[in-house]
């Protein structure tokens, strides 16, 4: 496995998308972690005076985060699990960004609470789950297999909420949980771990019926271990964990929704709403009694109010579409700080100090507590402004009154060094890779006044959608092809070498999302043709040959996820997001059958000899698995820093290329599911650069034959001792040189012609640099 690829992300100038859905404090108070509606992951340092900076994005889940927890002993392993819509399990190292285990259960998980009692139970602990599914799920910390499950005796139902209480007392742990009709059930965890073990069933101790429903948090009282608070949509309670008695109940005013709260001191709460406010209150004796004459004979008890201290608030947002996501850490250790968090669907993340002792005015009104700290990715883009330049910024005419041109698709030919870009106000830019990574890595617009200029294609009227180039996947089409799709489903098949557009085809139908091309084994007409997947569930094939559209099929009712090809019986078979299935016959355009359920699933695995294409998402994870197996480290983990299944990779180069014929240089356009800002990966093989300057026996080569000449051999031969011991020097911190690196003659790792010189010197250029700042 080569280990020596180095990968250098270029963002443009607006930061990714980043729509909070979770966020965590790790136990250390060192890392924020917040989950997101695209997918993603993204890990904030924090400072020991709170102040906040985006560190690694991880692209791990294709569906949106539902939940955060600790995973381990921070103390020991500092990883914590993330879970999304669709299943996904991935459970992170927060040090390194790296993934240590991933898994898709047939679960939607909404809370996540570890648990491990080290002097009873083997292995790592457990991850007690609820969502939406009936009871507790019990998965194995560290292969994130299902273990077993807590099952109820009575009105078994989805859970809302959990927590484990460990008391002191009478030296028991507990698992506390509120059903989705408010039923409040308890399990014993640490007699019942033998039980579990052994997969015996697992009962309820105790269940009682709280009346009321929605329910956000509960929370047990360590302080006391005599409170419960429990809070739902509407109103919050108190009630005394001994037998489960109402203490205190009060209900929401002014039509503001609770959504969770935490015990912060003894009989002191916090209790936060939807729309991003918070209060502090003291609960109080109020030195009446419940009842004169409890009706059950048991001990009077004293009720009590709660008096509200401190509150927080955040600016409105007339935006924001989802509540607030809240959190609470109180750190143990120096420098003891309280800290209430808030992540928002605009990706901001705020803090909020909670004093030790909150206290209220002196008149008894509420005092307000300041905002601490905040902070968002942009803050981060708008800091450091050398990395917020996208690869593209330094070519003239790009920049005007209104900023550097949005690329919303692009695509890398590797044996062109073409890089296309498509922008948001439809034109198409195509320039030089290579000149493209010099100008932006080694900061000098003087290095591209020389090169060749950048062509404009203009043809779109709207944003380009979706790029393609067939050569780099058919040798037998024509070389100068590219075809871009828009926003408005038009098609343009275009000469890139005369910049002349040889056909537009108008299909009619929502936004072109992908295009894709049929396999080698499938022709019609002796051609291979196009598919265009569009974004009203629809499809086109069109023929390049022919510029025509051979079907539009719009008979979907959901988006398309894939794509297979029938050979021999000229179907396409298209798979849609409920898993149904239509087959069209191409010839005639004709729906030849509709199948759904187990009927679909067995169709499309007896297609799977012919070629697998997945629309938008899925093909991406699949492309990327494949393009980047060499860059992967020696770890057997595979997510890590790798982009996964929420992005989509657009280049369309063969993957047995990238293969058989590793090049020193190579760019990966990336773009994310919900936006269109997307960025480019720019990968750097040490080891073929160590190839490509070992010498070659001159009298092995030819050089009047040869298409480089005498010079490029000695200039070659002269430097490569001082170059290879340079690279092994640095070699800790570029990844470990591989022993395969044998020496070849450059003309079996180089692809023939002139532009193989330049990209050869060039590539030459950028390692020589990369060498000065790794020293």
């Amino acid at each position: 496995m080569r280990t020596s690829l180095q990968a250098v992300a270029l963002w443009g100038q607006k930061a990714p998308p980043h729509s909070i859905t979770a966020i965590m404090i790790t136990d250390d108070q060192r890392t924020i972690v917040t989950g997101s509606q695209e997918g993603q992951l993204c890990l904030w340092n924090l400072s020991h005076e709170l102040k906040i900076s985006a560190k690694e994005l991880l692209f791990g889940h294709s569906a949106s985060v539902t939940c955060l927890a600790r995973a381990r002993d921070f103390s020991k392993q500092p990883y914590i699990v993330s879970a999304a819509e669709n299943g996904e399990m991935c459970v992170w190292n927060v040090t390194n960004g790296q993934c240590m285990e991933k898994a898709t259960l047939p679960y939607r998980h909404t809370a996540i609470c570890y648990y491990h009692c080290s002097f009873r139970m083997t292995g790592e602990g457990w991850l007690l789950c609820c969502g939406e599914y009936q009871d507790v799920l019990i998965i194995d910390a560290k292969t994130l297999a299902v273990v077993h499950s807590f099952r109820s005796s009575q009105f078994p139902d989805w859970i809302n909420c959990m927590c484990i209480v460990h008391s002191m007392r009478i030296q028991e742990d507990s698992l506390l949980v509120v059903s989705v009709a408010g039923e409040l059930k308890v399990w014993d965890l640490s007699s019942s771990i033998n039980s579990i073990q052994e997969k015996q069933d697992v009962y309820e101790k105790e269940s009682k019926f709280l009346e009321s429903l929605n329910c956000q948090t509960i929370r047990f009282c360590t302080y006391t271990e005599r409170l419960l608070l429990v809070v739902f949509s509407k109103c919050w309670k108190v009630y005394d964990y001994c037998d489960f008695s109402l203490l205190l109940t009060e209900v929401s005013r002014n039509g503001q929704f609770f959504a969770g709260g935490e015990v912060i001191a003894a009989h002191r709460i916090l209790i936060w709403t939807e729309d991003g406010h918070s209060y502090i209150y003291q609960l109080l004796n109020s030195g009446l009694s419940k009842s004169i004459y409890p009706a059950d004979g048991r001990v009077l008890k004293e009720t009590i109010y709660p008096h509200l201290l401190c509150s927080t608030s955040v600016q409105e947002n007339k935006e924001q579409s989802r509540p607030f996501v809240m959190g609470y850490m109180n750190e143990r250790k120096e420098p003891f700080y309280k800290v209430l968090f808030s992540g928002e669907v605009s990706g901001r993340i705020t803090l909020w100090h909670i004093p030790d002792v909150p206290v209220s005015k002196f008149d008894g009104s509420p005092r307000e507590i300041p905002v601490t700290a905040t902070w968002t990715l942009q803050d981060n883009f708008d800091k450091h402004d050398t990395m917020s330049q996208s690869i593209i910024d330094y070519f003239s005419g790009l920049k005007d009154g209104a900023g550097t041109a949005v690329v919303t698709s692009s695509e890398y030919i590797p044996s062109l060094d073409k890089l296309i870009c498509g922008c948001e106000d439809g034109t198409i830019i195509i320039t030089q890779a290579l000149n493209a990574a010099k100008a932006r890595l080694l900061e000098g617009g003087s290095l591209v006044k020389d090169s060749p200029p950048h062509k404009v294609l203009k043809g779109h009227h709207q944003s380009v959608t979706s790029l393609l180039y067939p050569h780099g996947l058919s040798s037998k089409l024509d070389q100068s092809w590219m075809l871009s799709g828009d926003l408005d489903s038009c098609v343009i098949l275009w000469d890139i070498f005369t910049e002349e557009i040889l056909h537009k085809f108008f299909l009619e139908a929502g936004p072109v999302t992908s295009l894709l091309m049929s396999p080698e084994k499938f022709k019609l007409r002796g051609e291979q043709i196009i598919c265009c997947v569009c974004g009203d569930h629809s499809v086109a094939l069109l023929h390049l040959e022919g510029k025509s559209c051979l079907l539009h099929a719009r008979k979907h009712l959901f988006p398309v996820r894939m794509i297979k090809w029938h050979p021999v019986e000229n179907f396409l078979i298209v798979g849609c997001a409920d898993d149904s299935v239509y087959i069209w016959e191409i010839e005639t355009g004709t729906l030849e059958r509709h199948e759904t359920g187990e009927r679909a699933r067995i169709i499309l695995n007896c297609c799977d000899d012919s070629q697998l294409v997945k629309s938008v998402l899925p093909i991406a994870s699949e492309t990327l698995k494949h393009k980047s197996i060499e860059q992967r480290s020696s770890s057997p983990y595979q997510l890590g820093p790798l982009p996964c299944p929420g992005l989509q990779v657009e280049s369309s180069c063969k993957v047995t290329d990238a293969k058989f014929c590793p090049r020193p240089f190579n760019v990966l356009p990336v773009k994310t599911k919900w936006s269109n800002v997307g960025f480019h990966i720019l990968l750097f093989d040490l080891e073929n650069l160590v190839e490509l300057l070992l010498p070659t026996p001159l009298s092995d080569v030819d050089s009047s034959s040869s298409f480089y000449g005498g010079e490029v051999l000695r200039r070659a031969k002269s430097t490569v001792e001082k170059k290879t011991l340079t690279l092994r020097k640095s070699k800790t911190a570029c990844g470990p040189l591989s022993a395969e690196a044998l020496a070849k003659p450059i003309t079996e790792s180089l692809a023939q012609g002139d532009n193989t010189i330049k990209f050869s010197e060039e590539n030459d250029g950028i390692k020589r640099q990369k060498k000065m700042k790794i020293s």
